[in-house]
């Protein structure tokens, strides 16, 4: 239709399919050109012999709605699309787009990304620097643990919320799959489930296994804060909320690592002290529940 605004997949003859635009003039001239609204991530892939093409458009400001056509092509001369059939259906393809309904997913998508950013990218941070650090100090036993527990149990139940509200935006958008942020999500969950419910098998500190289970609660730990961060800067890609949310989270997320690497540099002064003042300690062996030597009577 002549004056559209037009996203095309077009599969060539060899080499793979490709995704562009063209701003519609003519019938009889079908050139490639840039559109008079914003497009970017636009890409095209087939599956199961059904092209798809998938893209974010910019909606104008204020828009409740935007006349819609769609078409089928029979073929493509190189790169260029051929014209289509004039059929009645054909001519028919067109409908209003209704954006009035949109609010909600937007608010959907907004409430997914603060469930997350409060759980995996600051809760959980802090859970683990409480852990790391604050049990150096032996006076904050067992407190530190109680804090430790509460503030990763808490992030994790806010983080399947947002898992949850996550797992309803895809359901009410099948044919847009985000499979990188999605399986990171999953396997956040899954890593997530794993940490609380071993907390349930937890052997006591003189346990032989004691070990073996710090080794593996300290890697699925640092697993989560690796992959729960990367998430998020994933999901502000995909949501585009504005550049001073993700400016702001970066403000957050390195005020935490600073507190870490100072409580590091803290930490191994206190560790270092203690082990010096062990080494330089007078040598009582029989308060060190060894056997004291005796002058032998002869």
């Amino acid at each position: 239709m002549v004056g559209a605004q037009a996203l095309m997949a077009l599969k060539p003859a060899s080499g793979p399919i490709v995704a562009k635009t063209y701003n519609i003039s003519s019938y009889h001239s079908i050139v490639e050109g840039k559109l008079s609204f914003d497009v970017w991530d636009l890409k095209a892939d087939e599956s199961n012999g059904t092209m798809r093409l998938f893209g974010s458009v910019k909606v104008p400001k204020g828009a409740t709605s935007l006349n819609q056509v769609w078409q089928v092509g029979s073929s493509v001369n190189g790169t260029q699309p051929r014209i289509h059939a004039m059929t009645p259906d054909n001519k028919n393809s067109k409908s209003t787009l209704d954006l009035t309904d949109t609010e909600p997913r937007v608010a959907g998508g907004a409430i997914h990304g603060i469930l997350n950013v409060v759980s995996w990218g600051i809760m959980f941070p802090v859970g683990i620097i409480i852990a790391r650090y604050v049990r150096t100090f032996p006076s904050a036993d067992p407190v530190w643990f109680y804090l430790h527990v509460s503030c990763q149990f808490s992030a994790y139940v806010i983080g399947v919320a947002g898992w949850g509200t996550g797992l309803k935006l895809g359901s009410e958008s099948p044919s847009v799959v985000y499979s990188n942020h999605r399986n990171i999500g999953i396997a956040l969950f899954c890593l997530a489930t794993v940490q609380i419910f071993a907390l349930l098998l937890r052997p006591k500190k003189d346990h032989k296994y004691r070990t073996y289970w710090n080794i593996y609660h300290h890697g699925v730990g640092y697993a989560i804060l690796i992959l729960g961060i990367l998430n998020i800067f994933k999901g502000y890609d995909i949501l585009k909320p504005g550049e001073k949310w993700k400016t702001a989270y970066i403000i957050v997320i390195s005020i935490l690592g600073g507190i870490a690497v100072f409580l590091e540099a803290i930490t191994w002064i206190v560790v270092l002290r203690r082990r010096s003042n062990k080494s330089t300690k007078p040598y009582d062996g029989y308060n060190n529940g060894q056997s004291r030597q005796e002058p032998l009577a002869l």
